[in-house]
């Protein structure tokens, strides 16, 4: 049981600013530790591109090969200076993650993989609703729905698409979207999850026609792979279904809701799911 978990036991709970309060003392008794020892150390271009993404301004004093401790120590000082929400500070920090060598030179073993990986374990351990997605070995944020979902209907969609490189990138566009969603664009986000799931339908079938078009592709790959009438019925309804609502509200109109975006996301990943899976059924 958890800290978090112990205290709910205790009818005692946290406020999403107690777990955000938790999380930062997490993260920097963590950097702490590091900065203490021999990983305190980062190269200067770590160091550069870390500065650069976030519009920090350099220690030009931090350029000699023996000042890395210094570079490190400057980099949690700019972290330190952007706490105010958690969206700010959780953005520096995936900043500096994806800013350290996938591969260390310098006898550090603290790599990027090491450091995404004790976010994703903060996040976790203090209840924060915040994933870490990769796209091209850089990591970006991504709010949590319900694990399983997210596993079966983002994560693994995800990693099955590198084998559709177009569509993958689609699905990763539409994903970064949704998680800086905002009053202001959920038709653009909706729209977003349509352009990825027809991309991948054209590759998966080979054809350049558009969504609502591919119907007929669809339904014989249904019927070729053993699905039941009945079950087919179903999902080419759904299909249709999906495409008359992004015509209707995204495509050509600007009246999607954020309160169906969370259900178009886990549509879009369970048909992608469907498709892959029955093909993988062929090997």
């Amino acid at each position: 049981m958890d800290f978090v978990d112990y205290r709910k036991k205790l009818g005692i709970g946290f406020s999403d600013e107690q777990k955000f309060k938790l999380f930062k003392t997490k993260a920097f008794n963590i950097l702490s530790v590091i900065g203490n020892g021999y990983s305190g150390s980062i190269e200067y271009d770590e160091y550069f591109e870390f500065c650069m993404e976030t519009g920090s301004q350099i220690n030009p004093r931090h350029t000699d090969s023996y000042a890395g401790h210094d570079r490190f120590a400057d980099c949690v000082k700019i972290l330190s200076s952007h706490i105010s929400t958690m969206p700010e500070f959780l953005s520096y920090l995936v900043w500096f993650a994806n800013s350290i060598h996938t591969k260390k030179t310098c006898g550090s073993d603290w790599n990027r993989k090491k450091y995404v990986n004790f976010i994703s374990l903060a996040l976790n351990e203090c209840h924060i609703a915040f994933d870490l997605l990769e796209d091209d070995g850089k990591y970006f944020i991504f709010p949590k729905g319900a694990k399983e979902l997210d596993d079966a209907l983002v994560s693994e969609p995800l990693e099955w698409l590198k084998k559709y490189p177009k569509s993958h990138k689609e699905w990763i566009e539409a994903l970064k979207l949704y998680a800086d969603l905002s009053d202001g664009n959920p038709s653009e986000v909706a729209d977003k999850f349509r352009k990825a799931l027809e991309r991948f339908f054209q590759e998966f079938f080979e054809s350049e026609k558009s969504l609502e078009n591919m119907k007929s592709e669809y339904g014989d790959f249904l019927t070729s792979k053993g699905v039941p009438a009945e079950i087919k019925n179903n999902l080419e309804k759904l299909l249709d279904l999906y495409a008359k609502y992004m015509n209707n509200y995204a495509k050509h109109h600007d009246k999607a809701g954020q309160n169906v975006l969370e259900y178009i996301l886990y549509q879009t990943g369970n048909l992608i799911r469907l498709l892959i899976t029955l093909k993988q059924e062929e090997k």
